[in-house]
This record gives structure tokens, sequence and C-alpha cells, in this order.
């Protein structure tokens, strides 16, 4: 089962890559309130072949960032919600770090470290923690390119209340490139990606590939558009269970587009659509519909 990432996605499923920050000493805040429908998360047990695993929520998330100078330091807590399921519900704590180490005069090649630590509940207490190194090496070629080779590692450390054999070491390959036509405003990023998970129980462990697509651009003062591709592949190693004692084969895909207005220098106004599924030869893992969210970012 593939996590949703919407800490990573929830200041913009389209959020791009940036060059410079602030500077140093410098502490900003920035956040999001939304509520719509998305994928419940994927330690959600449910074995009715029926089942909906698209449910609505409301979002709530908010981060702090601060320029030490040589390390830029974030913190952050969330609310994802549920109403119609309150043991969907949970609340993310994370710390992070991200350490640029210039490698070529004038910044245009790097190394990017960025360590971080979740810490996840629910209602009833943990769900998981997890703690990950993420690695970049990151080439400027020009205004309009920038390459990155990315690794990352993290260990899942699950509740065994909620959800046996799930503990795992997740490994994340990436090869990317942004490219701004012309150096200006419009931005597109094309991924491909290797996944790899060793899970406690072999029926959660997979190797996976895929390919990511991002794209947004201004229409006018204020007012941009984007959308997101993501289309990953996972094969799994051992049978799921007794009920489907064969090996597990899934195709997740989600596409959506967006639009997002400023209302003020601080205050955005979002609304975003598509569509998410997970093509599966195991019944109670696939599913399929409709994906949406309307909200606020601050900044």
């Amino acid at each position: 089962m593939k996590q949703i990432v919407i800490p990573a996605a929830l200041l913009g499923l389209a959020a791009m890559p940036q060059a410079g920050w602030a500077k140093p000493g410098d502490l900003s805040v920035e956040g999001e309130l939304s509520y719509g429908l998305d994928v419940v998360p994927p330690d959600v047990v449910d074995n009715s072949p029926d089942q909906d695993r698209i449910k609505s929520l409301f979002t709530g998330e908010v981060g702090l960032a601060y320029d030490a100078g040589p390390a830029i330091l974030r913190a952050s807590a969330g609310a994802h919600i549920y109403p119609s399921e309150a043991d969907y519900n949970r609340y993310p704590l994370t710390v992070g770090a991200q350490i640029d180490w210039p490698l070529a005069a004038k910044g245009q090649t790097r190394l990017r470290f960025q360590p971080s630590y979740e810490y996840v509940l629910g209602d009833d207490g943990r769900v998981f923690d997890r703690a990950r190194m993420d690695v970049q090496l990151i080439h400027r070629h020009n205004p309009a390119h920038t390459s990155t080779v990315r690794l990352r590692y993290g260990y899942r450390n699950q509740s065994e209340q909620r959800f046996q054999g799930y503990d795992q070491s997740e490994w994340l390959g990436e090869l990317r490139h942004l490219w701004r036509p012309g150096g200006g405003q419009t931005r597109i990023m094309g991924s491909l990606l290797g996944l790899h998970a060793n899970a406690q129980a072999n029926r959660f462990s997979y190797n996976g590939y895929g390919t990511m697509l991002i794209a947004r651009t201004p229409l006018r003062e204020g007012l941009e558009v984007y959308g997101r591709l993501y289309l990953v592949h996972r094969n799994y190693k051992a049978a799921f269970s007794n009920a489907y004692p064969f090996k597990r084969e899934d195709t997740q895909l989600r596409l959506t587009g967006g639009v997002e207005q400023a209302l003020t220098r601080r205050i955005n106004l979002f609304g975003e659509a598509g569509y998410a599924s997970n093509d599966s030869n195991v019944p109670t893992r696939d599913y399929s519909g409709f994906v949406g969210r309307i909200g606020i970012r601050f900044h």
C-alpha cells in the first residue's frame, strides 16, 4: 500500500522546486486549510471488496521555517479530519532541516541534505513514526533548466495495535528535470521514479517504478493554473492473504488540475479536481474515483 503524500503536497500538489530562499535569520510561516475528497490513509484496514477508499476530508496544516544560515530548520503540525470515519483521522507532527553544500562556483551545482522526522497520531494514539534522509544532487544548467538526482531513505515504524507487519524500510530514487521556458514563470517538471519497500511482512514489500509530471503557469497577475500526473506500478513480493493467495500488483494513477488566485499578498484561494485510482489484482485494494478540494493557503 502506498501512502498518500499529503504533507509534501499540503502547500500545493503542484509546488515546484525553488532556486533560492530568504536571508539568514528570517522566520516564515505558511499553511493551508481545505475541504474535499481524497484517498484514505494506507493503514486503514477494510477487507470489503466493495469498499470506498475515497472520503470527504478537512485538512489544516501550519509550518514554520527558520533560515539559520548553514541550514533551514522546519517544523509543521496538521490535522486531517474525515467526518464520516473518525478512525481515519490523522494528526502529523514533523521536524526537519535543509542543508545545501555548494560544489561549484555561483551555486550552479550543489548537494542538498534533508533529514526529517514525522510522528503521526490518530484519535486513539500513535499511528506511526518515520525518520527520513533525503539527498539531492542539483545542477542548474541555466535559468531555464535544472536537473536533479535524488535518493531518499526512510524507516516507517507502524503501531502494531493498528496494523501488523507494516514496519518497513522505504527507498525512493528520482531523476528530475525542471524547465522554465525562456527562464520565465512557467514551470514544467518531469521525473522518473524508482521505489523499493522492505516490510516486516513480505506481502507489503514491493519494487516499483513510475513517472511524475507537474506544470504550473500564470494566466495573469495573481492567477495561476497547475496540473499534476503521478503514475506508479508496484510488484509485491508475497501472496496477499489466504483469501487472495497470489502476489499483488498495483498501478496507481493520480491526475489533477487546479487554479490558485491571490487574494492578498499573503493569502491565496485555490481549487483543484481530478481522478485517482489504484488498479489492483486484489479486490480489497482496488479503487477509483473523483478527488478534489478547495481551500486557502497563507504564507
